[in-house]
């Protein structure tokens, strides 16, 4: 028989230049332009699910900004994710 998955939640929000905005349980490490490992603080004892999105412009009252600027989720592991962040034109941001 398996068991249940552990059931627990991360988030927070992490500025371009890799520090933490808000957010706990959690460090990070700006690796490259756009390129960001976000670390686990305790492990998860299976590989967890991660969503991952920027905010931009970060104004309420906008109507938002190019939906091709994205996050992709580079690879999870126990212990930590990369995701790469892109501007409008597919490049690095």
């Amino acid at each position: 028989m398996t068991s249940a998955a552990e059931v627990r939640t991360i988030f927070g929000i992490v500025d371009p230049q890799g520090k933490i905005v808000s957010g706990t349980g959690f460090r990070t490490d700006k690796v490259d332009k756009g390129l960001y490992t976000i670390l686990f603080l305790d492990v998860f004892n299976v590989v967890p699910t991660v969503v991952a999105t920027q905010i931009f412009p970060n104004d309420i009252n906008s109507h938002g900004g190019n939906t091709n600027d994205n996050a992709v989720i580079v690879g999870i592991t126990n212990d930590r994710v990369r995701i790469k962040v892109g501007d409008g034109g597919g490049s690095a941001a």
